[in-house]
Order: structure tokens, then sequence, then C-alpha cells
């Protein structure tokens, strides 16, 4: 009876063992260094195409997005000019031309400058002449002066003469008055004659008063003080001679 069992038993118990191992998986067989090495470079060349081929599609979507941003932007423009009405641009005045000579102010002034050369009708002559703000009146440099009566009213001769003068210029002209100058040099004031004269400097023409007095140790001639300046001219200490030559009388003919 055992041994009947056991027989029977027998075939079971072995194929129940040959089932186990047959589910069992085979060891896995051992990966070569070249064939590793084959592999992990085979995984990097299909991880680079990915990247390329998702880099294209990223550019050619961002490419068609920015052009059809910007025709939506031009349709949007002529949208918006369409509706706006027309409008008349302003008239661009032109720039003021200024026509004032750069000698003289817009009020019509003179602008002089440190030295002017002026002409003198009583010598027909022309000298250079230092502008001082500091002077009252204007002085002209003169010799021999001599006061004598004519008709009935004073008169006074005396010569033009400076250094650059080549002669004495005799000139006689009514005596206008008296003035005194005090000179620092001397305890009382100077009794000086005044005449008056018609000076020409650029396109002005003017009768002056001069005082006369020996101005041969002096650099100019001529002195134009204050009563001369006001009112016609103005003084740029920077410049020289800015009205240039005088304008000469025209000679009448005889």
């Amino acid at each position: 009876m055992k041994k009947a069992a056991l027989s029977l038993l027998t075939p079971l118990l072995l194929s129940a063992c040959a089932g186990q191992f047959a589910d069992t998986p085979p060891p896995p067989q051992p990966v070569s260094h070249p064939e590793l090495n084959d592999a992990l470079n085979n995984q990097e060349a299909r991880l680079i195409t990915a990247m390329e081929q998702q880099n294209t599609r990223l550019s050619t979507n961002h490419h068609a997005f920015m052009t059809a941003l910007q025709q939506e932007i031009r349709h949007l423009k002529k949208q918006i000019a369409a509706t706006q009405p027309a409008t008349t641009p302003a008239p661009v005045n032109p720039p003021a031309v200024n026509n004032t000579p750069d000698n003289e102010t817009r009020d019509g002034k003179l602008i002089v400058g440190e030295t002017e050369d002026i002409w003198l009708d009583a010598v027909n002559d022309m000298f250079p002449a230092r502008i001082d703000t500091g002077a009252t009146t204007s002085s002209l440099s003169a010799q021999d002066i001599t006061e004598f009566e004519r008709d009935g009213k004073a008169w006074v001769s005396f010569n033009m003469a400076h250094e650059g003068v080549d002669e004495k210029l005799p000139v006689e002209a009514p005596l206008v008055r008296h003035v005194r100058i005090r000179q620092a040099s001397a305890e009382e004031p100077e009794r000086r004659p005044v005449v008056e004269l018609t000076l020409r400097m650029g396109r002005l023409t003017e009768k002056t008063e001069f005082t006369l007095a020996d101005r041969s140790q002096m650099t100019y001639p001529v002195l134009l003080g204050r009563e001369f300046l006001k009112d016609i001219a103005v003084v740029d200490i920077a410049r020289r001679n800015a009205q240039g030559k005088p304008k000469r009388p025209i000679p009448s003919d005889e």
C-alpha cells in the first residue's frame, strides 16, 4: 500500500519541480565594455536627434507666430488710419531774417569799439579817435590856440598838430563856451575853449563839441566822451574800428 502511494506521488513531485524551474528566468548574460559603450553612444545620438527636432519645431512655430502678429498689427494700423480725419499740417514759419548790421543795435544805435576812425570836415582829413566813457566831453588835439572876434562874435583859431600828422592843419571855428578841466598834475583847473565841428563816423554825421587842448603827448589826437556817445552809440571795448572807414562828404561841383 505504501509502495503504491509513493509510486503515485513520485511523478507528481518531479513534474512540480520541473514546472517551478521552467518559470524561473535564465540569469543575465554578462555585457562587455565595447557593447556598453555602443549602447550609450546610440542613446546619446537618439537624444540629440530628438532635441534638434524639438528646437526646429519651436523655431518654426515662433516664426509663424511673429509673422502673424506683424500682419495683425499692420492691419490694425490701416484700420486706425482709415477712421482718422485728414489733417492739414500747420504751416512752418521761416526763421526771422536779421538784417541788422553787426556794428549796429536793433534800435539803430552804432556799436563802437575801443578806437574808431573819424573824419573832420574842418580839416578835410581822417584821424584815429579813442572812445572814453570816463570823459564827459570830447577833446581835440590843438596847438597855437588864439581867440578872436569876427563880426561881433567870439571865434577861435588853432592848429591841429599831433604825432603822425604830417603838417599843422589850421582851423577856425566859432567859440561855443569855456570849460574848466582839473588835471591831477595841476593845482588850479585849466580853462579850455570849446568849439563845435562836424564829425563823421561810419554812416553817422554829427555836429560835436570839442574842448581844445594840446594832446600831442597822447596816443590819439581825438577823444570822444559821453556827451557824444549818449543816445547814438554803445561801446564794445572788445572791438576796434567796428564802424570801419567813415563816409566822406561828396565834393560839390563848382
